[in-house]
């Protein structure tokens, strides 16, 4: 199997070396487009596509992977465009191209969200002493109860001193009696979730369709038991000993909550987890408590800034690494 068809089958296995140097404008960006598609998104659904003109990516938001229940506000949405036009932005940045980046306004839905315009470029990879590149691939997001070792010093500041601009805010905190509060409100939010059956569905159908990389047998088991069977305490539980384990939980927030504010928190948190994963630091979004309103509410007050709205939620340490990836859509499905 020749390079090509193995990424087709499997974007996982893109590699560096595999960049179409003496190739045109269009192949080169649909090379970097396929690390875009390495990004993680809520419940993998990978609700994005893109078109290409000439040096311009637009990068378009697929309603048909919105999560409608769990997602109704769209945040989680957005948030998944942010993380692909960051792995986006890596993978240009070095590959020695310059992005200039155009946030357009929400409108009809056949428009894009983002518009990416590419300058530059000696088609040859660049020294990169962040190790965000090499991350995209070594990223996982990780479930696994995470070890009680502290995060040192000198990388906890390295991951609060990644690139937020000015709208973004990032919260790290070790505090034991955030946890428990989190702790609290994450119980909640699973009692709260399961026992909605619309959600419970929507889940199931997403189970079923494999995005959790499951075989087909048990995304349909899992998505039989997840529809019918409230498994509110069972999953209460297990997010209790995860978030607990966490030696630090995480906030991203913003001061303002259209969707360009929410693409940029995206952008953030990807940035945030690759350079997480360059340091061999785990990270795992725990969104629930963010998808609900009254407690996405007590989440704003446990964050020691005011008048910002909370984004994304999420734990970070040291943990047993996963052992696969989760599949993604081969670019050519997403290219319109």
């Amino acid at each position: 199997m020749h390079d090509q068809d193995l990424v087709k089958s499997n974007p996982w296995s893109i590699k560096e070396g595999s960049f179409p140097t003496d190739g045109n404008i269009e192949e080169k960006l649909k090379f970097l487009l396929r690390y875009a598609i390495l990004a993680p998104s809520s419940h993998n659904t990978q609700p994005w596509k893109f078109s290409l003109d000439n040096n311009t990516v637009k990068i378009f938001i697929d309603r048909d992977r919105w999560l409608k229940v769990a997602d109704s506000d769209r945040r989680e949405l957005h948030i998944s465009i942010g993380c692909a036009l960051e792995n986006l932005i890596v993978a240009a940045n070095h590959f020695g191209y310059r992005c200039d980046v155009d946030y357009l306004p929400e409108s009809e839905k056949k428009y894009p969200a983002v518009s990416v315009t590419f300058q530059g470029s000696n088609s040859q990879p660049q020294s990169s002493s962040n190790g965000l590149f090499e991350a995209i691939r070594g990223r996982h997001t990780n479930h696994n109860v995470y070890e009680a070792k502290p995060i040192g010093e000198e990388n906890l500041e390295k991951l609060q001193n990644i690139n937020k601009g000015k709208e973004i805010r990032l919260h790290l905190t070790d505090d034991p009696e955030v946890k428990r509060k989190v702790d609290s409100l994450m119980t909640k939010g699973d009692a709260m979730q399961f026992a909605d059956p619309e959600w419970r569905e929507e889940l199931g159908y997403w189970m079923g369709q494999g995005v959790f990389g499951t075989s087909w047998l048990t995304s349909k088991m899992s998505q039989l038991a997840v529809t019918y069977l409230n498994m509110g305490k069972s999953t209460a539980k297990k997010d209790s000993e995860l978030l607990l384990s966490a030696p630090v939980l995480g906030v991203i927030s913003s001061r303002s909550d259209g969707r360009e504010a929410r693409i940029k928190a995206g952008q953030t948190f990807e940035r945030l987890a690759l350079t997480a994963a360059s340091l061999n630091i785990s990270l795992h979004p725990m969104s629930q408590i963010l998808e609900i309103t009254e407690l996405k509410s007590e989440v704003a007050k446990l964050i020691p800034v005011s008048d910002v709205y909370s984004q994304q939620t999420f734990r970070l340490g040291y943990a047993e690494p996963e052992k696969k990836h989760t599949p993604r859509r081969p670019l050519e499905e997403v290219l319109v």
